[in-house]
């Protein structure tokens, strides 16, 4: 557990929390929708290719996960000392020129070489944005705000995947790389010129990070390891049911472009409900049953949507389980981000961020093959059954109640 606050925390102008959030959505929003829009083009980028989707996906995607579980454990215990906000910065600008970098590839292993990148900078995007609203936010807020950032995830859905199909329907999947390069520009500029430097907060704790002392803490309680274990059952649990989500709408059902793209706007309009919602509703009612209620609502779900047809009964299912993911998000976050002291937060954040990309490729490598051999519904079960083991470690994280030191006034 965390320990009571020993000393006065920083303080800033209240009014900057609104920019706070804002700058670390639009974050989350360019890192999510540079993931999630692999789904939906992966058979264009197979057939541009001249390979299978399994066998891209097979490849893209643990690669990218493994760079930004490498970035989070390298980063974070360094963010403990040096600050968040300078690593964001240049995360930002690495983002964008990966991706821009990559729409000129032309073979699949040169490609994966280039996601390396893109993966790096956006485990430090997760790491460092998880942390920096740990840092600024009190516990007793910190679900509202952790949710509100989150919501950048599902924004995704609303924005960031139909504009990549779009692009790449008009031009190429190559135009959707470089569409979202260029907006991580600005979000450069909003971190250098707006988002509130923490160097010296975090220099303060620079004793205690500076030997990589934190990243032991995280493995010293029972609650600890708990959340670690379920970082990585969590994301494996969902991302690689939702990697091949847009092939088998695609393929299976039959569904043309622009109804999966329909698809994914309702979908996300649901999910950015629901974030929005959930950090209210945890803060009043407690983090951990929010989260536990939730994951055991999204397991059964996942493994019903394959069961239907393209249908009403389809969409109200997939319409359960995103609202149930966006209510276990920023609950969870917040409710790990106290676990730990803050001079260790960002390497507790970090060995997290790891175990959750260990999740997601291990999860995206095992769902490509059970796809080619089995279908859609084999990946379905495995998410469930990962979600359901999730459920159980987020049920051991003991929910905290003690101040909180934050930067916020």
């Amino acid at each position: 557990m965390a320990t009571p606050k020993t000393e006065q925390a920083q303080r800033v102008a209240p009014s900057r929390s609104l920019a706070v959030m804002t700058i670390l959505l639009l974050i989350f929003f360019l890192g999510t929708s540079d993931n999630q829009m692999i789904s939906a083009l992966l058979p264009k980028i197979a057939g541009d290719l001249n390979a299978s989707e399994g066998e891209v996906g097979k490849l893209m995607l643990p690669v990218y996960a493994l760079a930004a579980a490498a970035a989070a454990l390298i980063i974070g215990p360094l963010s403990d000392r040096a600050g968040r906000r300078v690593f964001l910065l240049y995360a930002s600008m690495l983002f964008g020129v990966s991706l821009i970098a990559a729409s000129f590839i032309n073979d699949i292993y040169s490609l994966a070489a280039v996601r390396l990148f893109t993966g790096f900078a956006a485990g430090v995007f997760s790491t460092c944005s998880i942390a920096y609203v740990g840092d600024y936010f009190p516990y007793e807020r910190r679900g509202m705000a952790m949710s509100v950032v989150q919501a950048g995830y599902f924004a995704a859905l609303v924005l960031g995947v139909p504009v990549a199909n779009f692009l790449a329907g008009w031009q190429s999947w190559r135009a959707s790389f470089i569409f979202f390069g260029a907006i991580s520009a600005v979000a450069f500029l909003l971190v250098a010129l707006v988002l509130p430097d923490d160097k010296k907060f975090a220099a303060s704790h620079s004793r205690s990070a500076r030997r990589f002392d934190n990243i032991r803490q995280s493995f010293e309680t029972r609650e600890r390891v708990a959340g670690i274990f379920a970082a990585l059952l969590v994301s494996g649990g969902f991302v690689g049911f939702f990697s091949y989500l847009g092939s088998w709408l695609s393929k299976d059902l039959r569904r043309t472009t622009s109804e999966v793209s329909l698809f994914f706007i309702l979908v996300g309009v649901a999910l950015l409900i629901g974030a929005f919602v959930a950090g209210p509703v945890s803060d009043k009612f407690g983090k951990r049953g929010v989260s536990v209620a939730s994951t055991v609502v999204l397991a059964a779900m996942l493994f019903l949507i394959p069961r239907f047809d393209w249908s009403a009964v389809l969409f109200i299912t997939f319409l359960l389980a995103s609202t149930s993911f966006a209510f276990r998000q920023g609950p969870l976050q917040a409710l790990a981000t106290e676990l730990v002291p803050q001079q260790a937060r960002g390497a507790f954040v970090a060995v997290r961020n790891t175990a959750s990309q260990i999740g997601i490729a291990l999860s995206t490598a095992i769902s490509g093959s059970l796809y080619d051999r089995s279908g859609y519904a084999a990946v379905a079960v495995m998410g469930s059954a990962v979600t359901l083991a999730a459920a159980l470690c987020i049920m051991m994280m003991r929910e905290p109640n003690l101040e909180s030191t934050s930067l916020e006034s």
